[in-house]
């Protein structure tokens, strides 16, 4: 873990610091089955079953790799294609590249080995959102869409989903619902790609769900082929999953984020990395983490009612959530329904919105879950270890270490799927998805920050005396600019360093000592991370413009700090860049400048100058096909 970082978990929809690219939606495809008949859908979905259940067995995610090579398999592929509208006329390069896949494959069959695995660092995700469903009248009504994306994006995603009515036995099956969309130079998600199949309740029903996704690159010639499968029963009280943590330390205060602070204490974390005192670990290795106690106003203490402990050795790069919830398998007809299996794919993740791909838990769900075999809910508790890369069946491996999702927002996923019995002859399934960011009961994310000044460093206050950060105290307030304006200090947050920090020098005989990603002023006035910095680039100081004369980096062992200044009023006044001070007489930026600044930025260029050029008479037939055949 960073020293001095910071999560932070949005409870709003409020859209990230960052320049979202422009959207490559070429509009959603026509619903599957618009252009397929439904025995097809049936037939088809039926063999991919069989497969998905030899292929799943024992996994640990939901998707499997599509085997171009097996000739169902691929009429499976061109089938859902054809219904969704795609042909080799309105989309040439997609087939083109589909025929090179089979018979790339079919090549490794024949010589009796394995596709080799994704290079590049090219891990992509594929899951199903299938919600806990309302009960209207009759029947239970669901919504769901497939989660599709790879890292850094794709030059091409497909992704589709179909809903189905079954019985149980699966003797008895009907579409009552699909969609599909395509997205080009991005492939970072599909929520508009959504179905809600309503269900017959106190019935032997269920509710199954499929969905297909074609990811291709074409910078490195790599394709990703997936399906997934899931299912739930339609009883008369669904499965549902209720969340306690993460959450707020003072609910209903108002407050638009909750963050958990794992290098560093400050009175604005909900959550911190604490010692055996439940005081913040400060950079010393933490025995666990815990919620702030809002009964103590002065200090950062933490709650031992609510608190986290290690269960292994503590890794300071990877990304620590504490989880709590109840997942209740649901009753039917008054009668409750008992947990009897936990199925693959009962995980937690991190979904990378800008960046796509999803980091997944260092272990899955199975072992919390496995003592409520036989009761009607399981109450879940771990310190979720989220930095496991993403790798479906050989298509890639994602790196998840910190470093590489600091400053992007986050969403939290969390899937429960096991077998009940409510009281009849058969196990059935129960299966529901929370993503925090769009259930409206919670709404959050997680996200990284990390920046912080050396102990020692000198800041100047309102009244001009200049103190070191150490002595600096809530409601003070400091020096922003040459001006002499002042923002107050909101929270200070210290903690350790384990990377080198940055020392910089310059031609008027200042001389600071910050971390990799703490903002400095340019001349310019545009904020640049410290680590960015070389000799004779020109910075903003309190006497004016100086030269960087030397830029150098040292081990650190002592303490580090930095503030959040400015109210929402003071900041509104001051506008954009004004949250700085001057360290060491260097004019750097506060804790959210340095979010702001480092954050990831998605690409916004128009999607032509993004996408290859192979693939731009895909594109611009799409619009087309999509207003003339919808």
């Amino acid at each position: 873990m960073k020293p001095c970082s910071r999560f932070s978990v949005p409870v709003t929809a409020a859209l990230p610091l960052v320049a979202l690219a422009t959207s490559a939606w070429a509009g959603p495809l026509r619903s599957p089955d618009r252009g397929l008949d439904g025995a097809t859908l049936v037939e088809d979905s039926q063999y991919m079953r069989r497969v998905f259940e030899e292929k799943s067995r024992g996994a640990g995610g939901e998707s499997i790799a599509i085997d171009l090579a097996d000739p169902a398999q691929y009429r499976f592929v061109m089938n859902r294609l054809r219904g969704s509208g795609k042909t080799v006329a309105n989309a040439p390069r997609l087939f083109e590249r589909l025929a090179l896949a089979q018979r790339k494959a079919l090549a490794h069959k024949a010589a009796g080995t394995q596709a080799a695995p994704l290079a590049n660092n090219w891990g992509c995700d594929h899951f199903l959102n299938l919600t806990r469903g309302v009960t209207s009248g009759m029947v239970r009504v669901y919504e769901s869409n497939p989660w599709a994306a790879c890292l850094n994006g794709a030059s091409y995603v497909y992704t589709d989903i179909v809903a189905f009515n079954a019985n149980n036995a699966e003797t008895q099956t009907t579409v009552v619902d699909s969609a599909s969309g395509e997205e080009y130079a991005a492939g970072q998600s599909f929520d508009d790609v959504i179905v809600r199949p309503a269900i017959p309740v106190n019935q032997d029903r269920q509710v199954i769900l499929d969905s297909m996704m074609i990811a291709m690159n074409e910078n490195t010639g790599e394709e990703v082929v997936t399906f997934v499968r899931g299912q739930s029963s339609t009883t008369t009280g669904g499965a549902d999953l209720a969340l306690e943590h993460p959450r707020l330390s003072v609910p209903g205060s108002g407050k638009l984020n909750t963050e958990l602070c794992q290098m560093r204490g400050g009175i604005d974390c909900d959550y911190a990395a604490v010692g055996a005192t439940l005081a913040p670990s400060g950079g010393n290795t933490p025995t666990s983490i815990a919620l702030r106690n809002p009964a103590v106003t002065a200090s950062w203490v933490g709650d031992a009612a609510n608190n986290f402990p290690l269960t292994r050795a503590w890794d300071w790069s990877h990304v620590y959530v504490p989880t709590k919830f109840t997942f209740n398998a649901g009753t039917k007809n008054g009668i409750a329904c008992v947990i009897k299996e936990i199925l693959p794919g009962s995980k937690v993740r991190l979904v990378k919105p800008i960046t796509g791909g999803t980091c997944m838990s260092q272990a899955d769900l199975t072992p919390f879950l496995a003592g409520s075999i036989n009761s009607q809910t399981a109450n879940v508790t771990l310190l979720a270890d989220l930095t496991r890369e993403t790798s479906i069946a050989g298509t890639g491996v994602e790196n998840c270490a910190m470093q590489t999702i600091i400053n992007q927002p986050v969403e939290y996923v969390i899937t429960v799927s096991t077998k009940v019995n409510c009281g009849t002859t058969a196990n059935t399934p129960a299966s529901v998805t929370v993503r925090m960011l769009s259930d409206s009961r919670y709404r959050y994310g997680v996200q990284v920050w990390n920046s912080c000044m050396a102990e020692g460093t000198q800041v100047v206050l309102a009244d001009g005396s200049v103190v070191p950060v150490e002595s600096v105290k809530r409601g003070q307030r400091i020096v922003t600019n040459a001006k002499g304006d002042t923002l107050t200090v909101r929270d200070v947050q210290v903690g350790g360093e384990r990377d080198a920090m940055v020392n910089l020098r310059d031609d008027k005989g200042h001389a600071v000592s910050l971390t990799d990603k703490h903002p400095v002023i340019m001349a310019d006035g545009k904020p640049l991370a410290a680590g960015k910095l070389k000799v004779a680039d020109k910075v903003s100081t309190r006497e004016g413009v100086a030269t960087l004369t030397s830029v150098t980096r040292e081990k650190y062992a002592g303490k580090v700090y930095n503030f959040s200044l400015g109210t929402t009023e003071e900041l509104a006044r001051a506008g954009k860049h004004a949250n700085t001070m001057f360290a060491n007489g260097f004019r750097v930026g506060d804790n959210a400048m340095q979010g702001e600044l480092t954050a990831p930025v998605a690409d916004s260029r128009e999607t032509l100058e993004r996408l290859p050029a192979s693939w731009h008479k895909d594109y611009a037939l799409a619009p087309a096909f999509v207003a003339g055949q919808r």
